[in-house]
């Protein structure tokens, strides 16, 4: 394990590492996917299915999964960020970004890019043709939009669901020169995993 070290002025941080998600480290990655996503279930769900895939069939088998698979960003053994990939059955050329992030201790040093990076050679020394991510259109998340147009992405708009007031944005990124075929074109594609509808708003009498 790399520590931060004295420079004899301060504190040099260690770098920081990409590893796969392993048990020992699975509730601090359920944390922060918690902080990152707290308006969300699903991830607690994918982090178990990555490591326990015979415990989570229903849920592999409900969103139409290959598998779920999970990276934790680590500084000085302190999980600080994620990035998952959903493998879609019958869609082998491709695989999806779900549940990335960092913490917004550990922002803004380039960080998040450098993970981005790695998950986008990690896909194509796979052999994948295609990776694709969903976002939301808000403030908080434009940053990150403009991160994946500088790494390549193209962005279409996704319908609404029922009381959604945001665009949804899918995002693709072709590989080995391929030109990404649009998601709403694809017959039989799933729904996006992760999607809900908001709740419906309660009348007053």
């Amino acid at each position: 394990m790399q520590h931060s070290t004295w420079d004899g002025k301060s504190y040099v941080p260690a770098p920081m590492k990409i590893e796969p998600l392993q048990p020992p480290a699975l509730e601090a990655a359920r944390r922060v996917a918690a902080e990152l996503f707290p308006w969300e279930n699903e991830h607690q769900i994918a982090l178990e299915a990555a490591l326990f895939p015979e415990a989570q069939t229903g849920f592999l088998s409900a969103r139409r999964l290959e598998q779920a698979r999970f990276w934790t960003a680590t500084f000085d053994g302190r999980v600080v960020g994620l990035a998952g990939l959903y493998d879609y059955r019958g869609m082998p050329s491709e695989t999806w970004l779900s549940w990335y992030g960092l913490l917004p201790s550990v922002r803004g040093r380039g960080h998040g890019a450098r993970l981005l990076d790695w998950i986008i050679q990690t896909t194509r020394e796979e052999g994948r043709a295609v990776l694709r991510l969903w976002t939301t259109v808000e403030d908080e998340y434009q940053q990150a939009i403009r991160l994946y147009e500088r790494r390549g992405f193209t962005a279409e708009e996704y319908p609404a669901l029922p009381g959604e007031t945001w665009r949804t944005l899918v995002m693709s990124l072709g590989h080995h020169g391929a030109t990404p075929i649009p998601w709403l074109s694809i017959a039989g594609r799933p729904e996006l995993a992760g999607r809900m509808a908001p709740p419906a708003v309660a009348r007053v009498a």
